[in-house]
């Protein structure tokens, strides 16, 4: 079998941002390849030498990426030729993006299986990005010329969303949205990740309190310097701010509020092959994000599988973190999280048994081979009920 993933950058490239969809993406790749299965990736890259690592096996073509809200339009004809040419069994694509529609349509004109995977929880919503747009503090000039290229894209992505032949979402809060809105099914199959290197499991923790993100409004980093100012005295606690941004202002502005702080440590950002060693160092993990912004945060995995809890202000996946004693959501209220943050590191004893439990969680979780087995039948069970159509 062959799979063809479409995306827009890959997640080995050192010059391009970091996100859910690519790690993902990747983690899938790897898994699949280990089932035997041909894996393509069709994306943009950067620049081919920033891959300081090789691609595991994954055949990548590439296209040089174009800055300006109206680039995807010269992608179009690039993703259609690389499928013609790999001719996959299946394409899958992860988030709502202009390849949810160039996906579909190949698919269905080839008779060849789509996969969607949704990401965040408001991906599954109606004219999301025209609504985020809406939202936005931009002025009203730059929305009205924004605002057709926001309407295209959603009306794309309606159309792939409602030709894919099946649907992965990663919460169930995701599921009910995709019927509410396409009248589409979706199954809800949890993140796939590999274990880390088991060396990494015997780091002893440190005083380390990490917020690691992309630095951008939605995460809400200032929230983060906040806490540290909150907590400047606490004996020998580290707060660690990773992340970049290509937003120059808004890093400067950032960096301006931190200076003050003096328990807190800004490293840039973190490529993601050692993000991991500063997740095992850690005894805290901070999520400051709006909800909508977040699907299953692979940080959120990553720190469970490292025995570090998560105090997020917001977002509880699933119910996860509640129910399953994964660390406390604030539930939208920045003075629980000061408070709770504070009194945790008094708690260093309680940390490491929560830690713990977050560990067994994750493994049972997300690195079972149960994931792909969920993929492997799912992509058989489709690619049966084409060759019954085409056989009409």
């Amino acid at each position: 079998m062959r799979v063809a993933f479409l995306a827009e950058h890959f997640l080995l490239d050192r010059s391009a941002p970091i996100n859910g969809t690519q790690v993902q993406l990747y983690n899938l790749g790897v898994g699949f390849m280990r089932r035997g299965i041909e894996v393509h990736y069709i994306c943009g890259i950067e620049n081919l030498k920033a891959l300081k690592q090789d691609a595991s096996g994954i055949s990548l073509h590439w296209r040089k990426p174009r800055k300006g809200p109206f680039g995807w339009i010269l992608y179009l004809r690039f993703y259609r030729d690389k499928l013609n040419h790999i001719n996959p069994d299946v394409v899958y694509q992860r988030g709502r993006s202009y390849l949810t529609y160039v996906a579909a349509k190949w698919a269905r004109k080839n008779k060849k299986i789509f996969v969607w995977g949704s990401n965040g929880e408001d991906g599954c919503d109606f004219w999301k990005n025209f609504k985020r747009l809406s939202r936005s503090k931009s002025n009203l000039l730059k929305k009205a010329l924004l605002s057709p290229n926001a309407i295209l894209q959603d009306i794309l992505i309606h159309r792939g969303i409602k030709g894919s032949n099946f649907v992965v979402n990663q919460t169930e809060n995701q599921r009910i949205k995709l019927w509410i809105n396409f009248r589409k099914k979706g199954i809800v199959i949890p993140s796939y990740f590999p274990d880390p290197p088991s060396e990494l499991g015997q780091v002893k923790k440190e005083k380390i309190v990490l917020w690691l993100a992309n630095l951008s409004p939605g995460k809400q980093p200032e929230i983060f310097i906040e806490l540290a100012r909150y907590c400047k005295d606490c004996d020998g606690w580290k707060f660690i701010l990773a992340g970049g941004t290509d937003k120059k202002a808004y890093l400067e502005k950032i960096k301006e509020q931190a200076k003050s702080v003096k328990n807190i440590e800004m490293t840039g950002p973190i490529p993601f092959g050692e993000s991991f060693n500063l997740f095992s160092r850690a005894s805290l993990f901070i999520n400051t994000s709006i909800t909508e912004a977040e699907g299953v945060p692979n940080s959120f995995i990553q720190a469970w599988l490292s025995r570090t809890p998560v105090l997020s202000l917001n977002h509880d996946p699933n119910g996860w973190i509640k129910k399953r004693n994964l660390g406390w959501c604030a539930e939208g209220n920045p003075n629980f999280l000061f408070e709770k943050g504070k009194a945790l590191l008094k708690e260093a004893n309680l940390l490491a048994k929560m830690g713990d439990n977050c560990r067994r969680f994750a493994i049972d979780t997300f690195t079972t081979e149960k994931i792909l087995d969920a993929y492997m039948e799912s992509f058989s069970r489709k690619r049966n009920d084409l060759t019954m159509i085409r056989g009409r």
